[in-house]
């Protein structure tokens, strides 16, 4: 009986925890500038997204990925998609590359990445890569219009931008108001490894920071027991139950 009950009880535990990881999902947009300067990040993304995957599903974040390249059209390359097929061989993200110029219209870009077609339930997140200022500050009114349009969704935007091109700080300001941070691009340049570590983990605490807050936003799936895992709790209490009736009859 105490084998029985060492096992049942053994067997709940382990699947209670398991159960408990909060599995967040969240789709996240690259918006990329793809001007003639850019050539070198660019290629430090494509180098380091795995490792950008990887910390994620380490974290229990189940990202998917889309894809909006700026600088000339603002254009949305790859839809969401799973990771395996965003970093496939030959697919827009791996065959991303400077296009010589055009305009840096980072607001017009981000309402584009907007158009993706999104998971139910996810926290959505844009990163905006760039070197260059916002140059169309006509679009600026229409991308506070759309992200004000989204009311119940949690966006998250996440520039990596050159604070000594940001006219009127646009680029400083934008990020922290829509639950994200601006990070230098000169600091990318100058060690991209730290500076990659550094920002894949800020993602990871900015996600999952927003989920222990909102643990009942139905964005955040929460940590809660599957049912497997109450019933095999309740074979456990049963067994405990009987054993103590055994007892009482000794």
């Amino acid at each position: 009986m105490k084998k029985l009950l060492s096992a049942a009880v053994t067997a709940a535990a382990l699947t209670l925890s398991s159960g408990a990881n909060a599995i967040i999902s969240s789709d996240i947009v690259w918006v990329v500038d793809t001007s003639g300067s850019m050539g070198d990040d660019i290629a430090q993304v494509k180098a380091r997204i795995a490792q950008f995957d990887t910390v994620m599903t380490n974290n229990g974040i189940d990202a998917r990925y889309g894809l909006v390249r700026f600088g000339g059209a603002n254009t949305l390359i790859q839809d969401i998609t799973t990771f395996a097929d965003f970093n496939r061989a030959g697919g827009p993200f791996q065959t991303l590359s400077a296009n010589g110029g055009g305009t840096e219209d980072g607001s017009a870009a981000l309402q584009v990445a907007m158009s993706a077609s999104f998971r139910a339930n996810v926290v959505r997140n844009f990163i905006l890569v760039t070197d260059e200022d916002d140059d169309n500050s006509g679009n600026r009114p229409d991308l506070a219009a759309a992200l004000a349009a989204t009311t119940g969704v949690d966006e998250f935007i996440n520039i990596i931008g050159n604070p000594a091109d940001d006219s009127n700080s646009y680029y400083q300001d934008l990020a922290p108001a829509n639950n994200g941070l601006f990070f230098n691009i000169v600091d990318f340049r100058n060690d991209p490894n730290a500076f990659f570590d550094n920002f894949v983990n800020t993602k990871v605490k900015e996600i999952k920071d927003f989920c222990d807050l909102n643990p009942n936003d139905p964005q955040c799936q929460g940590s809660v027991p599957e049912p497997a895992s109450m019933a095999l709790f309740g074979i456990g209490l049963a067994s405990l139950g009987a054993l103590r009736v055994r007892r009482r009859q000794n």
